[in-house]
């Protein structure tokens, strides 16, 4: 039996195998909080193929990337992160709200780990001096957002740390630009009353540029995504042609503009249908054809209206 079996085998409580219990602790059985779906919630409106290796959270649906070939070589491709994530926001109906705690690292799938499919927590830390070097080095980057799924609960929230639900991505771009966007999506839940989102990374023709991760020592490898896109859709008004409003966003982890704290997104609005290019995932799946065609072809040229009185606060103390 080798020393994965074996790790897997303690997981599960077949035997105990004191030297893994630094990398079982990583896993999901460990760290994870209870996750109760709340069903007034359907994250997965929008249906989104292919769906493979799903897992739903209380405060968004993944769909992992297996053990498959991506890229047509004729071997399985091991990318680390997700194909997409999907969740919907509604309005916070509080004056603050209550994000609870961190774990002190992210955890794993158990069953995707032990297929080889999903990395641990090691695959994304770096010393300290290597990051005090490397200050815009790639970190674990959320797909769904931390403090809009607090809006469930901070268990919700707790759950988000989960590496199904990360991407490596460049501090800069993580902290900045895309933070800005993530609190974006909140103001308009709350302007709107509730925002539906899918996310995820791009990686061009389906090869990575690059992997973090050391395969020496034993670490899975995680694909660096070139990209990442976001889709925002909301309910449109009564009066409008289409059902649906929708902004759809690509975003390079590095480009002119980042640095500012003014951020122009507007830069970065393309349409649906250039993302499923890139991605080769096909979004809308569940709308007739004629209605699915009128959404993805289109490019919004403004952002959707949201004030300061839109962002809802943390709470304090």
């Amino acid at each position: 039996m080798n020393s994965w079996k074996l790790l897997i085998g303690a997981l599960v409580g077949e035997v105990v195998l004191h030297q893994a219990l630094p990398a079982i602790a990583q896993l999901s059985s460990f760290h994870q909080r209870p996750i109760v779906l709340d069903p007034t919630y359907d994250h997965t409106r929008f249906e989104i193929e292919p769906a493979e290796n799903l897992r739903e959270f209380r405060a968004f649906t993944v769909s992992f990337d297996s053990l498959d070939d991506d890229n047509g070589d004729g071997s399985n491709d091991v990318l680390g992160i997700p194909n997409w994530v999907s969740h919907e926001v509604k309005r916070f109906e509080g004056d603050c709200i209550e994000a609870g705690d961190r774990p002190s690292r992210w955890f794993a799938d158990a069953a995707l780990f032990a297929d080889g499919a999903s990395p641990l927590d090691a695959s994304y830390r770096y010393a300290n001096p290597f990051r005090r070097y490397q200050r815009d080095w790639y970190v674990r980057g959320h797909l769904a957002m931390r403090f809009l799924a607090a809006r469930m609960g901070a268990d919700a929230a707790w759950n988000t740390h989960t590496l199904l639900n990360a991407v490596p991505q460049r501090r800069n771009f993580n902290s900045g630009i895309w933070l800005d966007l993530e609190n974006l999506t909140g103001a308009w839940a709350q302007r709107y009353g509730a925002v539906w989102i899918m996310t995820g990374p791009i990686v061009i023709d389906q090869y990575p540029s690059g992997y973090i991760g050391e395969p020496e020592r034993n670490e899975v490898e995680v694909a660096i995504p070139e990209a990442l896109f976001k889709i925002v859709v909301r309910d449109a008004d009564e009066a409008a042609e289409q059902p649906f409003d929708v902004l759809a966003f690509i975003y390079p982890q590095v480009s002119a503009g980042y640095t500012q704290r003014d951020f122009d997104h507007t830069r970065f609005l393309t349409s649906v249908d250039e993302i499923e290019a890139l991605t080769e995932l096909d979004f809308f799946a569940n709308l007739p054809e004629p209605a699915e065609s009128a959404i993805e072809s289109q490019v919004a040229t403004e952002l959707w209206e949201a004030s300061r009185e839109d962002q809802v606060p943390a709470c304090r103390g």
